[in-house]
């Protein structure tokens, strides 16, 4: 089973969020969304505008640890709602 580890970069205040899942407890739209993702051979663009986030994704599986960051308006939903800030 795969293990997704979410840390969120950048935005206004840069403060550190970070997050974790399990890609079985995602919907089949999310589970293929992050499939797509790592199946990718170039990394996607970055949002366009000031101050946007990005979340660098780290999967967890049988294969060894796979990592990429993504812009925010590629991110599912469910993936940015499991990041959580972290105070200094």
């Amino acid at each position: 089973m795969d293990r997704l580890k979410i840390e969120r970069r950048g935005g206004f205040t840069g403060l550190p969020a970070r997050g974790e899942v399990e890609t079985a407890s995602l919907s089949p739209t999310d589970q293929a969304t992050v499939a797509a993702l790592f199946r990718r051979k170039t990394p996607p663009a970055a949002s366009p505008g000031a101050d946007r986030f990005t979340f660098r994704l780290t999967r967890h599986g049988d294969a060894g640890a796979q990592s990429m960051d993504v812009p925010e308006h590629l991110l599912p939903a469910s993936l940015a709602l499991a990041v959580k800030d972290e105070l200094p």
